[in-house]
């Protein structure tokens, strides 16, 4: 991983998992995103849903004592769903910090609380081992030794992220609960111009693409996009690659395949990259330079 960004898929469906045999290619794991940057000693994992604990499992594996943070873009199942499954959590040693937008009057450790209260599961948060805190933090910007984090509120059916990771002049956008409104609205206008801004120019955008347009159709105010108007956007705001995530559960293998060729004839070379996520794929970001300046030279804020 020498001088890179490293963006490792670890769970790529949205709605459930479906851990099917004709579901193998592209995956069957919920939504789980880690990002790995040459000069840093702290994980970047992005929502916790079933590919998180494949995730935990691996770097239980490899390493003794973990540090990261953990970003959670709302507290829906299919992305937490892996939580209490990742075994470096019941490591004494291992430090980690969450964080994830506020519902309503409702914190991150109130929610997470709640996920893993008895009624729904035998382990509560206070029997996790780990120096564990959890944040709830309001859209903006912040910066962290190495990176920033920013987030701009998602159109989705509860109070939703789409955050931004910056190392130098790379930037990476992860949105994988979002609705691309076209109906010509006022606040759909304002959303698309926030939006346009938040995604110009950036490296890797991931972003939710569960429907097509016709799909679409019947889907509307799902918080779900179609995957023509992901492209569209993405292609006009200057993003150099495209990632589609979130894909049906009732989509397999097959089906992708097909969506993903359609994709390809229907962007033609406007991307440097782009496909359909994979569980398991790697995507390599190269940091230049000045981007390793950066990440060496960046003040540390909010760092609790």
């Amino acid at each position: 991983m020498s001088n890179s960004i490293n963006i490792t898929f670890w769970g790529v469906r949205g709605s459930t998992p479906c851990a099917n045999s004709e579901n193998m290619h592209y995956g069957g794991n919920t939504t789980c995103v880690q990002i790995e940057v040459s000069g840093l000693d702290e994980l970047l994992i992005f929502d916790c849903g079933t590919g998180f604990r494949n995730l935990g499992n691996a770097l239980i594996n490899s390493e003794e004592h973990l540090r990261g943070r953990i970003f959670i873009t709302h507290p829906h199942w299919d992305h937490l769903q892996g939580f209490p499954f990742f075994k470096p959590f019941y490591d004494a040693q291992s430090w980690f910090r969450i964080y994830m937008p506020p519902q309503g009057g409702i914190g991150c450790s109130e929610i997470l609380q709640g996920h893993m209260s008895k009624t729904f599961f035998p382990v509560s948060m206070d029997m996790l081992e780990a120096d564990l805190d959890c944040e709830s933090f309001q859209p903006g910007k912040k910066l962290f030794e190495g990176f920033t984090v920013d987030y701009m509120w998602a159109t989705h059916t509860v109070p939703t992220a789409i955050y931004k990771i910056s190392v130098g002049d790379k930037s990476i956008i992860f949105a994988p609960d979002n609705e691309l409104m076209q109906d010509g609205r006022e606040v759909s206008n304002k959303f698309d111009e926030q939006l346009r801004a938040f995604i110009h120019g950036a490296d890797l955008l991931i972003h939710d693409a569960q429907f097509s347009r016709e799909e679409y159709k019947a889907k509307i105010g799902w918080g779900h996009s179609a995957w023509e108007d992901v492209i569209d956007i993405a292609a006009q705001e200057k993003v150099k690659r495209l990632s589609l995530t979130h894909h049906d559960p009732d989509n397999d293998d097959e089906t992708l395949s097909e969506i993903e060729a359609q994709v390809h004839s229907y962007v033609g070379s406007k991307f440097e990259e782009i496909s359909l996520a994979k569980e398991g794929q790697t995507i390599r970001l190269p940091l230049t330079k000045a981007d390793k300046v950066s990440v060496k030279g960046v003040q540390i804020r909010n760092n609790t």
